[in-house]
């Protein structure tokens, strides 16, 4: 009977560990704009913001063919631009400092996404820097319309940094990126 108990408990703890590692390799969501900015400055990338509602099958599939495995691969977070999602559905609201707040649907609405998904990549002001991407046409030629955001997004921030056309050629080092 020991033995049971022992191999359910550990069988559990093995599971939960799995869990996280598959938490920690999903796309977060932006609850703190003033804390992602201060990242985003201080690593000079952009901030790759999704609108996402749960309701949304297309959402969920980007995330899954996509967004999800750019963040498994560990070439784009924190090195290429920081991936947030922002929840319109939600109705915690998003933090700009220790006084101001806004309903995350007001903050979409502020960027005119009133469609999910809708995909903005912006500077730590908020301000557009890339091309919004709306909706979901061809999982496959995604990853591309991204990389192509991100080179107009360090172009515009004065970031030396850029992108290969497509993610397959992310696995050789790139001009003007940081070692990681």
């Amino acid at each position: 009977m020991l033995k049971l108990i022992f191999t359910l408990l550990l069988s559990s703890l093995l599971l939960t560990g799995c869990d996280r590692e598959a938490q920690a390799n999903q796309l977060k969501e932006m609850d703190d704009f003033a804390w992602t900015a201060q990242q985003a400055r201080e690593k000079n990338i952009p901030i790759m913001i999704m609108f996402t509602a749960q309701w949304c099958d297309f959402c969920h599939q980007l995330k899954r063919e996509v967004l999800n495995p750019m963040l498994l691969g560990g070439l784009y977070e924190d090195y290429a631009m920081i991936m947030r999602q922002v929840s319109v559905d939600s109705s915690a609201p998003l933090k700009f400092s220790a006084a101001e707040t806004l309903p995350k649907r007001d903050f979409a609405k502020l960027y005119n996404a009133d469609i999910t998904p809708t995909l903005i990549f912006v500077d730590s002001r908020g301000l557009p820097v890339g091309d919004r991407i709306v909706g979901v046409s061809d999982t496959q030629l995604f990853a591309a319309m991204i990389h192509k955001s991100l080179n107009q997004a360090y172009q515009k921030m004065g970031n030396p940094m850029e992108l290969p056309a497509s993610p397959e050629q992310m696995r050789r080092p790139l001009a003007g990126f940081p070692e990681k």
